[in-house]
């Protein structure tokens, strides 16, 4: 947002620059003062869920410090610009990543080092991670659910019905759906997603990694939102910013020259070449509690790119060059085979892939795959192709946003592996009930064009 705000005018976020709360960092961050404009920049953006800063009525809603003590964090990314390249990543580490934390000889969760404070979390990352940080900005659920409501809402593509009784999701129809403030709290916050499928409700197999893949592509179009509503609109942009400054903390090492630098250079940035990316882990269990410990070397090429080691990969060359990290694909369920479209996404997960969400696809006759992929992103089909062992047709869909791909499964679904592996990987599959029998899709077209 504030890349995205920069461009409105110098004088005026000086102003408005005053409003927002300040922490002091200084001693956690890799500089303190102006900060080099030819040199790349790692700012941490966190998802705080503390109710010392709630009032008396949100209290009642979200809970008291005596019921929910300290802060834990819904979110942890790294948002990288490099003005060399001019291009810019986020990059989310899950909550349960198993680390050293900062200031003890122990591992545990990275989520308990926020709870000791900002400034271990930041030693945490860069000790741990090698991925030292500029600069840091946090919001708390009530103020997401506010910025949601400055901008007039977000819309979503849901290829089905969704669900979560916990958060209070509740998304009753599939398509394109504008969400308010306290709906897109709920969907952010959501850690048991559940979506209609092939005539039950499942819940989402990918976890905590799912959740992710949710709020990257929530952000994402937050930006669009935003720029849509005036962000670079000099005589749209004061009421943005007026909501924005109300919700947002940030280190008072971030100045607004360094603002103003960010906002000229990325003032064009479009928010669809912004890659997101999750840090690879691995499922163990520690102690008795699930955690992820960082996968290698799969997570090296990432993290060498945020540290600064190396250079954003060329979007180029043949698929095996293409990290499946950097691709985000949505998985619908074509063939009625009960789960299927979950499964799928969640062995996709576990191959590398960005696994954006599963449903039902429009109907559920599809024999052959189906993979469709927006402007630009052929490679990335190709290299999806690669891992289904079946085969699939690969269609271009100018429409697609949000995603790099949308993946429609079908009854000839074969096992998923990475080429030249044994099918260590597959999806387990059966061979679609009659017409018949099959339950009614409840899913939206292949291509929501939200």
């Amino acid at each position: 947002m504030c890349v995205l705000i920069a461009a409105g005018g110098y004088a005026y976020i000086r102003v408005k620059y005053g409003q927002i709360d300040k922490l002091d960092l200084c001693s956690a961050l890799r500089r303190c003062g102006d900060d080099d404009p030819g040199v790349p920049m790692n700012v941490l953006l966190v998802g705080s869920d503390t109710r010392a800063t709630l009032t008396p009525a949100e209290k009642a809603e979200f809970g008291s410090t005596a019921q929910v003590g300290g802060q834990r964090s819904d979110t942890i990314m790294i948002l990288h610009v490099d003005p060399r390249e001019e291009r810019a990543a986020i990059l989310s580490i899950p909550r349960d990543t198993y680390l050293t934390i900062a200031g003890t000889t122990h591992k545990d969760r990275i989520n308990t080092a926020f709870d000791r404070g900002e400034k271990t979390l930041i030693s945490t990352i860069t000790e741990s991670l090698g991925i030292p940080i500029d600069h840091y900005a946090a919001v708390d659920f009530v103020g997401f659910r506010g910025i949601v409501n400055s901008v007039g809402g977000v819309t979503l593509p849901f290829p089905a019905p969704a669900r979560d009784a916990l958060s209070g999701l509740n998304i009753k129809t599939a398509g394109c759906i504008n969400l308010n403030g306290d709906q897109a709290l709920a969907y952010a916050r959501s850690r048991h997603f559940q979506t209609f499928e092939s005539g039950r409700w499942r819940t989402d197999p990918t976890g905590d990694l799912g959740r992710i893949q949710r709020q990257q592509d929530f952000v994402r179009r937050v930006m669009r939102k935003a720029i849509s509503k005036g962000a670079r609109n000099p005589l749209k942009l004061p009421g943005l910013v007026n909501q924005g400054v109300k919700y947002v903390k940030i280190d008072s090492a971030l100045s607004t020259k360094d603002i103003a630098r960010l906002g000229r250079r990325f003032k064009s940035l479009e928010p669809d070449a912004v890659d997101m990316l999750t840090l690879p882990g691995d499922n163990k269990t520690i102690g008795g509690a699930a955690v992820l410990t960082v996968k290698q070397p799969e997570a090296q090429q990432i993290l060498d790119r945020f540290s600064g080691k190396t250079a954003a990969p060329a979007q180029t060359g043949p698929p095996p060059n293409i990290n499946p990290n950097t691709v985000r694909v949505r998985v619908l369920n074509g063939s009625g085979v009960g789960g299927q479209g979950g499964q799928t996404a969640l062995t996709l997960q576990r191959l590398g892939f960005n696994a954006a969400g599963s449903g039902d696809a429009d109907t559920f006759s599809y024999v052959t795959p189906v993979i469709k992929y927006g402007k630009g992103q052929q490679l990335k089909a190709q290299l999806l192709a690669a891992y289904l062992g079946g085969g699939a047709k690969l269609q271009q869909d100018l429409t697609l946003q949000g995603v790099d791909l949308v993946l429609i499964t079908g009854s000839a679904l074969g096992p998923i592996r990475a080429p030249g592996t044994a099918a260590a990987a597959t999806t387990t599959t059966t061979a679609a009930s009659s017409a018949s029998t099959k339950p009614q899709p409840k899913g939206a077209a292949a291509a929501l064009n939200c």
